[in-house]
């Protein structure tokens, strides 16, 4: 084998086993909470109720823990609608003694699922309805509706026990969490910019450009976060507790924004400047930016260690008369973004 053909063995075998590991730590934390939730109601409908395979119980708490966070109170509505749809087709098919056949069971399901859409027209509650004929159709007149529905009911208080209360997410952190990320970016962007001008580089620059926009990217994230954490806020018990904090952290995040985008706006004109006039630069302007860098990723590694000190307040990055106008304006905005930010870090 050639060395190519081994080195791309080699490193195959490095990433696989690396990704597959991200994956399972990503999704251990719903593996845990869903595995415990189901067992749990599992057990309660098996042991307190004496019901025998409570198989709606434990996919009742499963369903509810998978929606997204903030989701999970409307996805035991549906859960439940879907279920009292399917029972009463199923019982109605067992009563009829009409069988299991295919000219049986394509009408029942499409019946049920029509019944709950009517009630509640969102595709888990018509998809559960249609897995709920089923269940009750399979396991025959062995058990009675209303142990079903019961089953359903443990299901669910166990899944919104766990989604309001025990497994909630903490509306701060979540709005927190992208931030360290974005302010690191927009410092190297920044930093590269800066060396672009000191060595005249319109290809430095453009490459300044791409880690701005890169940057920008991930505004895209926080923006999600945020969403998430104001629902999170307005939809389980934690959240509630939290919404005076939140409201605190998320305040200045808009400023996160202004910054992401003065900084994308100052390496597009670097880049014009360089590409018209490609020599290097003995102004203020490099200087300028690498202090801002400077200042974005100290208020980066401060988001990023709570336990740290609080950044201090610096003051202005003074303005130099070599600075293009345009650029001027925008590194203005920039550092004002920042300045605000670092007054409103928490200590």
């Amino acid at each position: 084998m050639s060395r190519r053909g081994v080195g791309l063995r080699s490193a195959a075998r490095s990433v696989v086993p690396a990704l597959l590991r991200h994956r399972i730590w990503m999704a251990l934390p719903v593996i845990g909470q869903g595995a415990l939730t189901a067992g749990v109601a599992w057990w309660i409908a098996a042991t307190l109720f004496g019901h025998q395979a409570p198989i709606f119980a434990a996919t009742g708490s499963l369903i509810c823990l998978s929606a997204g966070m903030g989701g999970r109170g409307r996805q035991a509505v549906d859960l439940f609608v879907g279920v009292l749809a399917g029972v009463a087709v199923g019982e109605g098919v067992q009563a009829l003694d009409l069988g299991i056949g295919f000219l049986v069971m394509v009408p029942a399901l499409a019946l049920a699922m029509s019944i709950a859409a009517l009630v509640d027209p969102r595709p888990l509650t018509y998809v559960q309805s249609g897995t709920a004929v089923l269940i009750v159709v399979a396991l025959g007149p062995a058990r009675s509706p209303a142990s079903y529905l019961l089953d359903v009911a443990v299901g669910g208080a166990l899944g919104l026990l766990g989604s309001q209360v025990l497994f909630s997410p903490d509306p701060v952190k979540l709005v927190a969490a992208p931030v360290p990320e974005i302010l690191r970016d927009t410092a190297v962007a920044l930093r590269t910019a800066a060396e672009a001008l000191r060595r005249g580089g319109p290809a430095l620059a453009a490459t300044a450009c791409e880690q701005a926009r890169h940057a920008n990217a991930r505004l895209g994230r926080l923006t999600e976060a945020r969403v998430e954490a104001r629902r999170v806020t307005g939809r389980t018990v934690r959240g509630r507790r939290r919404a005076v904090r939140l409201h605190r952290a998320d305040r200045p995040l808009d400023d996160v924004h202004v910054l992401v985008a003065a900084a994308l706006l100052v390496c597009d004109d670097v880049h014009g400047q360089l590409t018209s006039h490609p020599t290097a630069g003995s102004g203020p302007l490099p200087d300028r930016l690498t202090e801002l860098a400077d200042g974005l990723a100290e208020l980066s590694a401060a988001t990023t260690d709570r336990s740290g000190s609080r950044p201090g307040s610096t003051a202005p990055v003074p303005s130099g008369p070599g600075d293009r106008p345009v650029i001027e304006v925008h590194l203005r905005d920039a550092t004002a973004a920042l300045h605000r930010l670092r007054a409103a870090a928490p200590p």
